[in-house]
């Protein structure tokens, strides 16, 4: 990044400017010198660098914001203070300029990246970039297209009064005014006063002439990228009992549980994966019930699963990795032992299952979900019993009666001297229940349905059908 009237670099930490206010530049031909050391009163402020992408102005906001987050994910190897703007990148560069050995080494390195990304999604590889010490001063500096590097805020006003005032955010109306009133560049704004400009253009606008200079704070909201999780270990040797592997897996689930902390998160899904030197990998895909963070529960189920677990070849690698991240809820506990209520008979119950799944696999284990279906073959299907609780009340249930058994195929009650039997003679209780539906599936179904009991006192669910011959059926038991 070159000073547009010269060609010489300039330094990071220059030294101190000269009483007439020009920037000090190295002779061509002198080494270096290295930068003073600064007190704690003299610290450099941080400096802003500013990816300016005109093209992305075309797309959709929400592609967009994509796009932004793709090239922030490459910036991260640069900074890890990054913020969204429109149609560009801000992020803090001072505190790595070190190690990377200036701006210039670190523009060389992220500026290809760039470049490919956009290349990739068919945009034009061209931006602009600019360096200074305000996050809205480079922004302005991007926009002008000058990829100017300014290392001082006393620089600020002579670098920015260049620019076009396009390069400020302004409506239809503003754009208008100030150019009835012959303001061509920001230098122009610098002459008026404070107070008529904010009267005419409002608090914002003179706002964000002042955090250009840095004459006022800029709160920011830092980018954070998606959490990762992965961890692999090379055994020294083939391990063919898999048993010997649960040490190795018991300090990945440590590193794992300090992860989860850290970010104040948990996982319902993990996955672990025993690698094979001439065979495919054996996978073992962990789900939970609840998201959990729990080393000793985790660990507990990984032992299950290891208990039936008979691998093709000797494990040579083994590695772990976070399918699902979740929120962590907490649960405070009780003040006073025995005092109020407690739910530890659904965790205890979570705790089974997950358990028992891990016993036997995922596809044995399913419960019984009640949607709001009118036909009774589709209203109660087998479920996954990992479904949740909020995802399996996104449809409400029916409140009629209706037993969770019902027959692979209804069986038709005999009807003799106006009496309903089935072994015995049934007496009907309530109903009907009307239900006509399915009509869009080429399936005609027109039921009248009631609930009927027998001398034993067992309840039998019963329809009869609103064509045909009207026969009766018995189609479901109640518990």
């Amino acid at each position: 990044m070159k000073e547009p009237e010269s060609t010489l670099e300039l330094p990071l930490l220059d030294p101190k400017p000269a009483a007439t206010g020009k920037k000090v530049v190295p002779l061509p031909g002198r080494a270096k010198q290295p930068p003073p050391a600064t007190t704690d009163k003299q610290q450099p402020r941080s400096l802003w660098y500013a990816l300016y992408l005109p093209q992305l102005a075309e797309l959709a906001e929400k592609l967009q914001q994509q796009h932004l987050e793709q090239l922030a994910l490459l910036a991260t190897d640069v900074s890890s203070s990054i913020s969204f703007h429109s149609c560009s990148l801000i992020f803090e560069i001072r505190s790595s300029l070190r190690y990377f050995g200036g701006i210039n080494s670190l523009h060389e390195l992220l500026a290809p990246r760039i470049a490919e990304q956009l290349q990739d999604w068919s945009l034009e590889p061209q931006f602009h970039y600019a360096a200074s010490p305000t996050v809205t001063g480079s922004l302005l500096l991007a926009r002008g297209g000058r990829n100017l590097l300014v290392y001082h805020r006393d620089n600020l006003r002579s670098a920015l009064g260049r620019l076009p005032t396009d390069v400020l955010e302004l409506n239809r109306e503003q754009r208008r005014r100030l150019y009835n009133m012959g303001v061509r560049r920001l230098r122009d704004l610098w002459r008026l006063p404070t107070d008529g400009l904010r009267k005419r253009f409002g608090s914002n606008f003179v706002n964000q002439l002042h955090r250009a200079l840095g004459e006022r704070p800029e709160p920011q909201k830092y980018y954070q990228p998606p959490p990762a999780f992965s961890s692999s270990y090379d055994l020294p040797c083939e391990v063919e009992n898999v048993q010997l592997l649960l040490p190795v897996l018991e300090e990945f689930l440590a590193q794992l549980v300090d992860f989860l902390r850290r970010r104040d998160l948990s996982t319902s899904r993990l996955q672990v994966s025993l690698v094979h030197e001439r065979q495919s990998s054996t996978d073992i895909a962990l789900g939970l019930r609840q998201p959990s963070r729990c080393q000793h529960h985790l660990l507990q189920l990984l032992e299950i699963h290891f208990n039936n677990l008979v691998i093709p070849a000797p494990v040579v690698t083994l590695k772990i990795q976070v399918i699902r991240f979740d929120a962590y809820l907490g649960e405070s506990g009780e003040l006073l032992q025995g005092s109020g209520k407690n739910n530890t008979g659904h965790e205890r119950l979570d705790l089974f299952m997950e358990q028992l799944q891990a016993r036997v696999g995922e596809q044995p284990i399913r419960k019984i979900g009640s949607i709001a279906e009118h036909c009774p073959e589709y209203a109660t299907p087998q479920q996954d019993p990992l479904l949740t609780a909020r995802q399996s009340r996104k449809r409400r249930h029916t409140h009629n009666p209706r037993p969770f058994w019902l027959l692979p195929e209804p069986q038709v009650l005999k009807v003799q001297n106006g009496k309903l039997y089935h072994h015995r003679p049934l007496r009907i209780l309530s109903g009907p229940e009307r239900i006509e539906t399915r009509w869009w599936s080429g399936i005609d179904i027109r039921r009248d349905y009631y609930v009927a009991q027998e001398k034993n006192g067992s309840r039998l669910w019963i329809y009869r059908e609103k064509s045909g011959e009207r026969r009766w059926f018995l189609h479901g038991i109640f518990a």
